[in-house]
């Protein structure tokens, strides 16, 4: 004989399929019954209904703030980054007319949303490097570096799609004052295009990419359960000189972010 569904789990269950559905006015933002209207209809006691929204919040569907209650969350844009394809679209990008420039970009491509849908946020700061960008950059420790940190959101939502952090030696930025002023992000063509400003053309980026558990500033910021899966990507670009001219620290949301690849091979001589 199968085990009993313990109470908790199929008030869970129940309410997570209203919110699949959009039943019971439980649509995206809004607030579900406080515990005790649950416990008064019925539906568990108060120990039952608060374990049936803690499982709901770890699953990632309700949002549990002290002294707000429990909302269903709002569903930002799944994202899928097709590096290969991206990643040769936004070189072109940046040979692209201005006007063509300013009404594309990544972001848009990877989410499908509108380019106007999108809001960059950005903080640039000058920063001495530390031993791993030293190393990555082939500087000396403490080169000055500048830090530019983004990230994006969709239209009236808060939510950050990713979080970025990305650094170019300062005294290379420097050739174009512009790299240096945060108020001019976005930057039509992005960083193809910026490092075109100063002589610099990408030849090759080397992505690497690991997994672990957000932190609780990624968590919040990210709009996810603390504890949930990120991803993390690592994006050196290569010059055609062969120097590395930018590197990328982006974090992900695991539970909205796919990457796929198509990998090109060799054929083997008949």
């Amino acid at each position: 004989m199968a085990p009993k569904t313990p109470q908790w789990r199929g008030l869970a269950d129940q309410i997570a399929r209203d919110i699949a559905v959009g039943a019971s006015g439980y649509r995206p933002g809004d607030q579900l019954p406080q515990i005790r209207d649950l416990v008064a209809q019925g539906k568990g006691s108060k120990t039952t209904v608060l374990a049936a929204y803690k499982a709901l919040e770890a699953e990632g569907l309700v949002s549990m703030v002290r002294g707000h209650g429990t909302k269903v969350r709002q569903r930002p844009p799944h994202q899928i980054r097709r590096h290969q394809e991206r990643y040769v679209w936004e070189k072109r990008l940046a040979l692209r007319p201005d006007e063509v420039r300013r009404t594309n970009g990544v972001v848009d491509k990877d989410t499908g949303l509108a380019h106007d849908q999108i809001e960059t946020h950005a903080t640039f700061r000058a920063i001495p490097a530390d031993a791993d960008l030293a190393e990555r950059f082939g500087v000396e420790a403490g080169t000055l570096m500048l830090h530019r940190q983004y990230w994006h959101s969709a239209g009236d939502d808060p939510t950050a799609l990713s979080l970025i952090d990305s650094y170019l030696v300062h005294e290379v930025a420097a050739r174009n004052p512009d790299l240096l002023d945060s108020a001019k992000e976005p930057w039509p063509g992005g960083t193809h295009h910026q490092l075109s400003t100063i002589g610099l053309e990408i030849d090759r980026i080397d992505d690497g990419v690991r997994t672990r558990l957000a932190t609780q500033a990624e968590a919040r910021k990210l709009g996810i359960p603390t504890g949930s899966a990120v991803l993390l990507l690592d994006k050196t670009s290569v010059s055609t000189e062969g120097d590395v001219v930018e590197y990328s620290h982006v974090v992900l949301p695991g539970e909205r972010t796919e990457l796929r690849y198509s990998v090109p091979l060799e054929r083997w001589t008949p």
